[in-house]
C-alpha cells in the first residue's frame, strides 16, 4: 500500500521562434525531435496536456486556452532554442497552477568546433530563460528552474516530483475531512478553524454524530466480524495477551467504522470522545484497530479530535510516505535523536516487519482499554510535518523538516514509536520549529518528499517553512 496514489496532469508548453524556421530547415524537426523524447519521458509518471508549437503570439493565445480547458495540475514550459518571452505571457497569466521553467536539453554537451548556427540554436534553450524569468517575476508569478539534460536522473526525479506535489495540492480540492465527537480536552491546540478549511477544500467539515457509531456498531452480522478477524490475522502478529473477546470488540468497531466513514465518503478525519458511559466509552478507546486498517486503506484518522494532522497524513499518503501520527516524546543528547510516537491509531504502511496486537489495561491520558498497535518503523530518511493554523494569514501553514529514522532501542509500551535524527542540533531544532507556532502532533512520512511539499503548498496557498 506504500505507493503514490496520483497521477499528475502534466500542462506542457512549448515554445520556440518562428523566424528561424525559413532561415534554418532542419532546425524545427530538431527541436520537435528532442521535444518528443521529452513528453514521452513525462508519460511514465504522468497524464500529459500540451497544445501546438508555440511560436507565435497567436499559437500563444490558444495553447493558454488549451491549457486552461484541460484543468492541469502544473505547467512545464520548454523552450526549444531561444524564444521571446510574449509566448509564454497568455498562458502564465491564467493558469493558477505551480510553473516549472524547464531549462534542459536532449544534449549534456556538444561539437562547438564543428557546430553550424543551425546546431548552436538547437542547443540554445537556456538564452530565453532569464527573460521568461523575469516576465513571471514582473507578473508576480511564483515558479522554478529546473536544469539539466535528458540523462541526469536528477532533474526528471525533481520534475517528477514537483509534479506529484502539484497533483496532491489539486487532489485536496473538494476533500471530505470530518471530525467526529470533539477535540481532547484543554488542548488548546487541536480546535481547528472551520473557515481555513473551507479555503482549503470548498467544504465545512463533516461531523457524524456517534449515535450513528453505536447504531452501526450493534447491527454487525457474525458474517462480518468473520470476515474482519480474517483481515486482522492477515495484517498482524496476535500477541497471547490479546483474548478472543478483545478480538470481537474490535472488529465489530472496525466493521462500524467502515460503514459510517464511507457513507459519508471522508478522506480523513480527527475523533475523540470521553463517554458518559461504558460503551460509549469502549466505542473509542478499542478504536485503534478500527482507525489503522482505514489508515493503511488511505484513510487517515487521528485521535484527540485532530484533523489537522489527519490533513498531514493524507497529503503524504497521496505521495506515497503512508503518514504515520505521532508527537515528541523525549530528547536523548547521549546519541542525538528524539524519540517520537504516539497511542492509539497507526499506519502499518510504515512497519518495518510484522506489526503486533498487545492488550492494554491503561491507555495513558485516557479512559478505558483496549488493543494496542506496536511495530518498528522503517529506517531511513523521513519527513515530518505539522499543519497549523497559527501565526499565518495563508489557510494553513505547513511546518517540515527532513530527518532520519536511526536503529536503536524504543519503548516497549504498546505503541509504535521510534528514534528520528534531525540535521541541526536538537536544541537549534526545537527553537526553530516551535517558533514556527506548531501544534503538538506531527506527521511522519517515509522519504524525502521535501520538494512534493514545497510544490504542494503553493499549489494550496499553505504557508511553508522549512525546520
Amino acid at each position: 500500500m506504500m505507493q503514490a496514489k496520483l497521477k499528475p496532469r502534466i500542462g506542457l508548453l512549448r515554445t520556440g521562434h518562428r523566424i528561424y524556421w525559413s532561415q534554418f530547415p532542419n532546425l524545427k524537426d530538431m527541436g520537435s525531435r528532442m521535444y518528443t523524447k521529452f513528453r514521452e519521458r513525462l508519460e511514465e509518471f504522468g497524464e500529459v496536456v500540451d497544445s501546438e508549437l508555440v511560436d507565435s503570439p497567436e499559437a500563444a493565445v490558444r495553447a493558454a486556452e488549451a491549457l486552461n480547458t484541460a484543468k492541469v495540475d502544473i505547467l512545464l514550459i520548454f523552450p526549444l532554442g531561444y524564444t521571446t518571452g510574449m509566448m509564454i505571457v497568455p498562458a502564465v497569466r491564467t493558469l493558477a497552477v505551480p510553473i516549472r521553467l524547464i531549462n534542459a536539453h536532449e544534449d549534456s554537451s556538444y561539437d562547438y568546433k564543428s557546430a553550424d548556427t543551425e546546431i548552436y540554436l538547437h542547443h540554445e534553450g537556456p538564452c530565453c530563460i532569464p527573460e521568461y524569468a523575469g516576465t513571471l517575476v514582473g507578473l508576480s508569478k511564483k515558479f522554478k528552474v529546473i536544469s539539466g539534460h535528458f540523462q541526469d536522473e536528477g532533474m526528471w526525479d525533481d520534475i517528477r516530483r514537483d509534479c506529484m506535489g502539484a497533483a496532491a495540492g489539486s487532489a485536496f480540492e473538494g476533500m471530505n475531512f470530518a471530525v467526529i465527537g470533539n477535540t481532547y480536552t484543554n488542548m488548546t491546540d487541536m480546535p481547528t478553524d472551520e473557515q481555513r478549511v473551507i479555503r482549503t477544500t470548498g467544504r465545512m467539515l463533516c461531523r457524524p454524530e456517534i449515535e450513528e457509531f453505536k447504531e452501526a456498531y450493534e447491527r454487525v452480522t457474525d458474517e462480518q466480524l468473520q470476515d474482519m478477524y480474517e483481515q486482522f490475522r492477515s495484517l498482524y502478529e496476535v500477541d497471547e495477551t490479546v483474548t478472543n473477546e478483545h478480538m470481537k470488540t474490535s472488529a465489530q468497531i472496525a466493521v462500524a467504522y467502515d460503514e459510517v466513514i464511507r457513507r459519508h465518503k471522508i478522506d480523513a478525519f480527527g475523533y475523540y470522545w470521553w463517554g458518559a458511559t461504558e460503551e460509549t466509552t469502549t466505542l473509542r478507546s478499542q478504536s485503534a484497530l478500527a482507525v489503522s486498517r482505514l489508515a493503511a486503506m488511505g484513510i487517515p484518522g487521528v485521535t484527540e479530535g485532530d484533523i489537522k494532522t489527519a490533513m498531514a497524513m493524507k497529503l503524504l499518503d497521496l505521495l506515497g510516505g503512508g503518514g504515520m501520527f505521532l508527537e515528541f516524546f523525549s530528547m536523548d543528547f547521549d546519541e542525538d535523536f528524539i524519540m517520537v510516537g504516539h497511542d492509539g491509531p497507526s499506519n502499518i504502511n510504515v512497519a518495518s516487519g510484522r506489526p503486533r496486537l498487545k492488550h492494554l489495561d491503561v491507555q495513558h491520558g485516557k479512559t478505558g482499554k483496549g488493543l494496542g498497535i506496536d511495530f518498528d518503523m522503517k529506517k531511513g530518511p523521513c519527513t515530518l510535518i505539522n499543519l497549523t493554523q497559527f501565526g499565518t494569514d495563508a489557510p494553513f501553514k505547513l511546518i517540515y523538516t527532513i530527518g532520519e529514522v536511526v536503529e536503536g532501542d524504543i519503548l516497549n509500551i504498546g505503541n509504535p514509536n521510534c528514534r528520528v535524527r534531525v540535521a541541526k542540533p536538537i536544541p537549534q531544532f526545537f527553537d526553530e520549529w516551535c517558533q514556527a507556532g506548531p501544534s503538538h502532533h506531527l506527521a511522519l512520512g517515509v522519504g524525502d518528499f521535501s520538494r512534493e511539499v514545497e510544490c504542494f503548498a503553493q499549489c494550496r496557498g499553505f504557508e511553508c517553512v522549512r525546520i
